[in-house]
């Protein structure tokens, strides 16, 4: 039986793959261009955001996914969940690019990191709606 698009953004495996791969596939672009000046630093630059994007995203997703449920659904929860992931995730990039020598480090980094709050909180706005609407299936039940 085939499922639909709703049931396939239900399962946290799903929803953690297609983010991982998204992500590395636009920031690996990104950081191409972002260097595009020095073609053969460029493409390494671009391998390192693409593997750190891939790797950030699955994890920091398995990480907001497993916050959420031991933090609860309250604002202070949801902060902490955002602000520990992309805290980690920054971190990260910065270390990533700083062995790679990146050359245009806040030009390659900054505009990434902006989106990982953006899809952090997204992401745990998005948890916070699929648990009300679990919550709200249950009770009727």
């Amino acid at each position: 039986m085939i499922k639909s698009a709703k049931q396939y953004l239900s399962i946290p495996r799903f929803r953690i793959i297609v983010a991982a791969i998204s992500s590395a596939i636009t920031w690996f672009a990104w950081a191409y261009w972002a260097n595009r000046h020095d073609p053969q630093q460029a493409i390494v630059s671009a391998f390192y955001q693409g593997g750190v994007n891939l790797f950030t995203t699955a994890v920091g997703s398995s990480a907001l996914e497993w916050l959420f449920n031991k933090m609860g659904d309250t604002i202070f929860g949801r902060i902490s969940c955002v602000f520990i992931v992309s805290s980690c995730s920054l971190s990260l990039m910065l270390t990533a690019h700083l062995y790679a020598a990146t050359p245009n480090l806040l030009l390659t980094v900054l505009p990434v990191y902006i989106v990982v709050l953006l899809f952090c909180s997204s992401y745990i706005i998005g948890l916070s709606k699929i648990k009300t609407n679990y919550d709200n299936q249950e009770v009727a039940t």
